[in-house]
């Protein structure tokens, strides 16, 4: 899948109730893997706008984008080496920071004002994606 049709998965994810961390996971893991599980958006259901719906600290994009290269790059034993997950993560937090000026939700949500429908959030949840796609991309 390519960084636009990832990008307007995760918006059009966000836009049929998924919330900003569900759309940003489970775009990402479609346009990487087969077969993914109807479960899979279980695991960041509690990340949307903010940790618990909070509107505080980290942006649910962002932590929706941070399950994926978990989920991508991590791993199921404690003796392999976890670095190059942590990098990632690092990176794809350094260019959400560069793009959007903070990666915390509350900051994010009084800088788009009032939304229709929750637009704006909408759209930096498809560019969330598209970043963390370019990001992946690099990596082949």
């Amino acid at each position: 899948m390519s960084r636009k049709e990832t990008e307007k998965k995760a918006s059009d994810y966000f836009d049929s109730g998924f919330n900003c961390a569900e759309s940003v996971l489970k775009a990402t893991m479609e346009s990487r893997v087969d077969n993914v599980s109807p479960e899979l958006p279980k695991i960041a259901s509690a990340l949307g706008g903010g940790v618990g719906g909070s509107h505080e600290e980290l942006c649910g994009a962002l932590s929706g984008g941070v399950l994926a290269i978990g989920l991508l790059y991590g791993r199921t034993e404690p003796e392999v080496d976890v670095q190059f997950a942590k990098d990632l993560a690092t990176e794809f937090r350094a260019r959400f920071l560069k793009e959007f000026g903070t990666t915390k939700c509350g900051v994010l949500l009084e800088r788009f004002g009032e939304q229709d429908n929750d637009d704006k959030c909408a759209e930096l949840t498809g560019a969330a994606a598209a970043l963390l796609s370019d990001l992946l991309d690099e990596q082949k």
